[in-house]
């Protein structure tokens, strides 16, 4: 079995500054300007046809002008590529009569897995999925060709080697947008829709993201966290899409660098109501985090089972990372009964996911919890 994931506490261990630089990476994921070697950005010519190298013989699929296309690279071995793909599939509902979209998974090291792609596209018509391995280097398609594989044509034109990374083909066959496509995928698409879209003005707000991407950057590594907030402020103004992760990391920041408890917690809460309300990975890693302090006071213990418990919904009660976090908020909140059930529903679901690095941490935590209900039922 093969389980949506959900990240884990990877920052217990870490240094303060080291922590909140690691958020960072990748809040503004996304090429700004043209590669040093001139690759493919926005306003250029896109690549008219995609292979897909998963069937025999390879197929070649055509990018028709007259449409709006959506080419998003992933691999479903990547955390943030499994993270992406409901909200692709969102899109590929909404926008059905608007876009095409095509998904170009990577499978170059070894056969993708396929359950999440099913699970997120499964008798979706509006969504395609292609199958790309990795061949030789690929020059700069000038003329709207594509010679080599999409992965070489499209990812390395523009510079960049992470996913998940859309690109937006306009109706004339130019690249008229490209980033993460949890940040600002949707707003794009219906700007593009309404006629309302200037690719121009949105590479030249990338770009300036990028600059205050650095800035802030700086900032963390000197431990000036007022002046790293005030510039993630300014880079949500510019890039919305970025509010998500911007919400998270600026929990990160005032609860755990500045040490500003309630204010901290107060803004954790608010995760539920804003951007970052489905994004249940980082309200797993808040609430692991909020869990983690000294002595936390019952205030901080709900908060951390209230995002626990939104991580496990949107998971469909079948991430056991989450449903662990969501035991633990329950057992120092008292309900020790709740925490044995769900502890154990979390150890079944990592037995059969054959999950052994954290299999053994979680049936400790279930052996403790079910000893501390056996004695408060003592008479």
């Amino acid at each position: 079995m093969d389980l949506p994931t959900c990240r884990r506490a990877v920052f217990r261990a870490a240094p303060a500054r080291v922590v909140a630089a690691a958020l960072l990476v990748g809040l503004a994921l996304g090429p700004t300007s043209p590669a040093d070697d001139g690759g493919l950005t926005v306003g250029d010519l896109a690549p008219t046809t995609v292979n897909d190298r998963g069937r025999e013989p390879p197929e070649v699929v055509s990018l028709q002008r007259g449409v709006v296309h959506v080419v998003t690279f992933f691999d479903t071995r990547s955390d943030p590529c499994r993270a992406a793909l409901p909200q692709l599939a969102d899109l590929a509902k909404r926008f059905r009569r608007d876009a095409r979209f095509l998904g170009i998974v990577d499978q170059s090291a070894e056969p993708a897995d396929m359950t999440p792609l099913e699970e997120a596209f499964g008798g979706l018509r509006t969504f395609r999925v292609l199958f790309d391995v990795r061949t030789g280097t690929a020059p700069r398609p000038r003329d709207g060709t594509a010679e080599g594989d999409a992965w070489r044509v499209w990812m390395d034109g523009v510079g960049v080697h992470g996913s998940p990374l859309a690109f937006v083909v306009a109706e004339d066959g130019r690249v008229a947008w490209v980033g993460n496509p949890l940040d600002g995928l949707d707003d794009v698409l219906t700007r593009i829709v309404a006629g309302h879209f200037d690719p121009v003005a949105a590479a030249a707000a990338q770009r300036r993201v990028r600059l205050l991407e650095e800035r802030s950057r700086t900032a963390i590594e000197l431990g000036r966290w007022d002046d790293a907030l005030s510039i993630i402020d300014e880079m949500v103004d510019l890039q919305p899409g970025l509010a998500g992760r911007a919400a998270t990391m600026k929990v990160e920041i005032v609860l755990f660098q500045k040490g500003d408890l309630d204010a901290g917690r107060a803004a954790a809460a608010a995760l539920l109501d804003g951007p970052a309300a489905d994004d249940a990975e980082s309200l797993n890693d808040i609430a692991q985090r909020l869990l983690d302090l000294p002595d936390p006071s019952l205030q901080v213990i709900t908060t951390a089972a209230a995002l626990a418990e939104r991580a496990v919904a949107l998971f469909d009660d079948a991430n056991p990372w989450c449903l662990d976090t969501l035991a633990r908020a329950r057992f120092l909140g008292g309900d020790r009964a709740e925490a044995v059930a769900l502890q154990a529903k979390a150890v079944a679901l990592i037995d059969e996911a054959g999950g052994r690095r954290d299999r053994r941490a979680m049936r400790l935590r279930l052996r403790d919890y079910r000893a501390a209900l056996a004695e408060e039922r003592i008479p």
